[in-house]
């Protein structure tokens, strides 16, 4: 952190002999080295077009910028505007369960121009479902890309530009899997359509800890075991963090959501998906899938009504959520130290007091690194 609207360095300067400016110079030249190395770094980091929002971090206060963290910018897209006919973008949906992949998935369905699982009638249209129901349902199959995209291609619209994914069970195969989707065999339907590429873009989207109330599964898994729910939770998220360094490493597109944005600052949510994925043109936040058309029976996806409507009947104070101010830059924050207010769990706190203090610190670690991306808006 350098303070460099002080103008300290002018002041010592003018007022020290010589001598003392050498020394002084001397001294600075770490701190020179650190200026034109995050200079270089954010140049290298803009041409390959995994910017830094150097600006909006500037302007939202924060006197350090994560260089490690890939922050998204305009120029960050998961997909291009116009397709190209011969190429196919997966888009896939990194999610825990019960962690409002539900919802997600029905923003990114209002746009006409993606392409489901939905109609292999599975459960929540989840690929790992559809590849139980196929008879490939363990991990050690789900590894088989080449059989993988055979399957999908069965129920996804070829003729769309993306095809979705929705990844919520094991979430450390994601990282594995990304390089050999990009050299798969392509499944003789898609080669007949003249498709010869396939890209990937990814989606994160993870949930404050104080939020884990909202899921009557989750809180029946607590009231059962809490230390091994809250274990489970550590573990998506590292999974999660894990697989997000590397993309960001290896440049493929990734944005990260914030499941409480998604609910009470949907506007903005839409917004950056919009502009990362801008091949899915418009979404309406407030979609409600059509039973038959875009969802069948068997998904077993009861939405009655949109994620913006959803949002407006639900006070996130009463989740001991605080919404941050999204024009300021300022971010949401759970309350941690008030009682939560779900009445059929006789406790205080979150997830975090059923772990050891080095679990702790892993599980705040992991939320203030999706809080620093997640606020890149």
């Amino acid at each position: 952190h350098i303070g460099l609207h002080q103008g300290w360095l002018k002041h010592k300067f003018l007022s020290l002999s010589r001598y003392r400016a050498r020394v002084y110079l001397e001294a600075c030249k770490p701190m020179a080295s650190f200026l034109v190395r995050a200079l270089l770094a954010i140049l290298v980091s803009a041409l390959l077009g995994n910017g830094l929002n150097v600006d909006r971090a500037w302007r939202s206060g924060r006197t350090h910028i994560g260089l490690h963290q890939g922050f998204q910018n305009q120029s960050t897209v998961g997909c291009k505007a116009t397709p190209d006919e011969s190429s196919r973008t997966i888009l896939r949906l990194i999610v825990q369960n019960d962690h409002g992949s539900t919802a997600l998935e029905a923003v990114l369905m209002s746009s006409p121009r993606l392409a489901t699982l939905c109609s292999s009638d599975v459960w929540q249209c989840e690929g790992h479902k559809l590849l139980d129901k196929e008879g490939h349902g363990t991990a050690e199959e789900e590894r088989d890309i080449d059989m993988v995209l055979e399957a999908y291609s069965k129920y996804w619209n070829l003729s769309q530009p993306v095809f979705l994914d929705k990844k919520t069970k094991w979430l450390s195969l994601a990282k594995e899997e990304d390089k050999p989707l990009l050299e798969a065999k392509l499944p003789a339907s898609l080669q007949m359509l003249g498709v010869d590429n396939l890209l990937t873009s990814y989606v994160i989207m993870y949930k404050p800890m104080c939020l884990w109330p909202m899921s009557h599964i989750i809180v029946q898994e607590v009231k059962a075991d809490p230390q091994r729910r809250a274990r489970a939770e550590l573990k998506g998220l590292q999974d999660q963090m894990e697989l997000h360094k590397y993309l960001v490493s290896v440049g493929r597109p990734v944005l990260v959501i914030n499941y409480a944005d998604l609910l009470w600052h949907p506007i903005v949510t839409k917004r950056r998906l919009e502009a990362f994925l801008p091949c899915l043109g418009s979404l309406d936040v407030d979609f409600v899938p059509k039973l038959g058309v875009d969802i069948f029976p068997g998904n077993n996806m009861k939405i009655s009504t949109g994620v913006q409507s959803y949002g407006e009947m639900i006070d996130p104070s009463e989740y001991n959520y605080m919404l941050g101010d999204v024009e300021n830059g300022t971010r949401g924050e759970c309350l941690v130290d008030d009682t939560l207010p779900n009445k059929e769990v006789d406790f205080t706190g979150g997830l975090e007091q059923f772990l050891d203090s080095e679990e702790q610190k892993m599980l705040n670690d992991a939320y203030l690194y999706f809080d620093e991306l997640a606020d890149d808006i």
